[in-house]
């Protein structure tokens, strides 16, 4: 199997784990961070191993938490100089925003949902 046809498989099962999470551009990060909600932001790559076991816990926080945060993706690879921007080093990063737009928790690599959890409401998102 070539190595683009390898690529082509791999995205396309990322963007199926990741249907339930919405991917944000830079213009929809700063329109979001502006909204005045909770915004939790999952830095990664679709083809990033550790990023696509995240997708499952972030849609479970997204449909837990409902209208009171956003949980969003944002594509390093495709947005690389905005990501630097944000200090983005590594893939993933989990970064939350408070409502107003102000960054408030970060973590570098896979998340555990309960010690998430736990960053979430100590951050002041219940």
């Amino acid at each position: 199997m070539s190595l683009s046809r390898l690529s082509a498989m791999m995205l396309a099962a990322s963007v199926v784990l990741s249907a339930d999470v919405p991917a944000l551009d830079p213009a929809g990060l700063t329109q979001l961070l502006k909204a005045g909600t909770w915004t939790v932001v999952e830095f990664g790559g679709p083809t990033c191993i550790p990023c696509r076991k995240m997708q499952p816990i972030l849609a479970e926080l997204q449909q837990q938490y409902g209208k009171r945060a956003q949980v969003r993706n944002f594509y390093v690879t495709e947005h690389l100089k905005e990501a630097r921007e944000l200090k983005i080093m590594a893939m993933p990063t989990q970064v939350i925003f408070d409502p107003s737009g102000r960054e408030v928790g970060r973590h570098i690599g896979y998340w555990e949902k309960a010690e998430f959890q736990a960053a979430l409401v100590q951050v002041g998102l219940k």
